[in-house]
């Protein structure tokens, strides 16, 4: 187990240097003059030639794109993202006090697609062609072919306008991320429901299911002991890959809820043309990829220790 871990931490670490890269050079291809952009915010006047030289010297652009690169890399080994061209804030800094909001979010997202995805693809599972079974079937249809946007409003509109139960935006408590985390989750719940199912009936009709259950073990031991077991790993490679989505991709939940995560952040960054903090965001979404991707694959490799088996084979 320990040289499998070993192994796949070693093989994150180029994809962490291609995310670096791809991210420097998202920054140096995108469009306009950060110096412009720095000088002229309110878009009043025109700065001069001779000011835009000024800046682009402050700003390190007149340096050869490879002493950028390499300079903006060392920073990062140090924990120095750079500092915003707009606000003239601390990346990092500000990533520090983001993080924690979209982290909350997601994880609470993440409960409720598994927990809700889990418990109703199971019932559907046991009972298999009832009205239960088919019902949520197609409730599950129409889930996945809901916007998250339009979700969210009628959500907001029923139990914050409504309702009066929940708050529309903000955060604080429990109650300031229920919304959007279930505006997160309602898609992938019902693909986690589906996929549990399948998951499911495929361990029924195995041979160690049959033996059991003619040994007369009642239903919720070969359910929870069995079954459940062996079908819940790839449901774990599932949940991994949206969580580490919902880490990078809440835009629209945190616009709507008026979140201050990091999703937020980087919409900002692209209204306003902030590359660095691009820079950073995709920098730091890559790498809480690969680093939930490499837990993931640790836990399964745990879990079910044939994946070390046929990795060796």
């Amino acid at each position: 187990m320990i040289s499998y871990c070993c192994k796949r931490i070693l093989t994150a670490v180029p994809v962490l240097l291609g995310i670096s890269l791809l991210a420097f050079i998202l920054g140096v291809l995108s469009p306009g003059d950060p110096a412009e952009f720095v000088l002229n915010q309110d878009g009043l006047y025109a700065p001069s030639e001779e000011q835009l030289e000024a800046m682009r010297e402050e700003l390190g652009l007149n340096k050869p794109l490879w002493l950028r690169y390499g300079l903006w890399l060392m920073g990062i080994l140090q924990g120095d993202l750079g500092s915003s061209y707009i606000t003239g804030r601390d990346i990092a800094a500000e990533i520090v006090q983001r993080l924690p909001v979209t982290l909350e979010l997601a994880v609470l997202a993440l409960l409720m697609a598994g927990v809700g995805g889990i418990f109703f693809g199971s019932i559907c599972a046991v009972y298999r062609g009832s009205f239960f079974d088919n019902f949520v079937k197609n409730l599950t249809n129409i889930m996945l072919s809901i916007p998250g946007f339009w979700l969210a409003l009628i959500l907001i509109l029923i139990f914050s306008e409504q309702l009066r139960w929940l708050p529309t935006s903000g955060t604080g408590s429990l109650k300031y991320f229920l919304l959007p985390a279930f505006v997160l989750a309602f898609a992938t719940m019902s693909t986690i429901c589906r996929f549990m199912r399948g998951a499911l009936l495929t361990e029924f009709g195995r041979q160690y299911f049959l033996v059991a259950k003619v040994r007369g073990i009642n239903k919720f031991n070969l359910l929870t002991r069995y079954a459940l077991p062996n079908a819940i790993i790839p449901v774990i490679a599932l949940l991994g890959n949206y969580f580490a989505s919902v880490l990078g991709g809440s835009v629209i939940a945190e616009s709507i809820f008026a979140i201050p995560g990091i999703s937020s952040m980087a919409l900002e960054a692209i209204r306003y043309r902030d590359y660095p903090v691009l820079q950073a965001y995709v920098l730091v979404s890559g790498c809480t990829l690969i680093l939930v991707m490499v837990t993931v694959d640790l836990l399964i490799a745990y879990l079910n220790p044939k994946v070390k088996l046929g990795e060796r084979s």
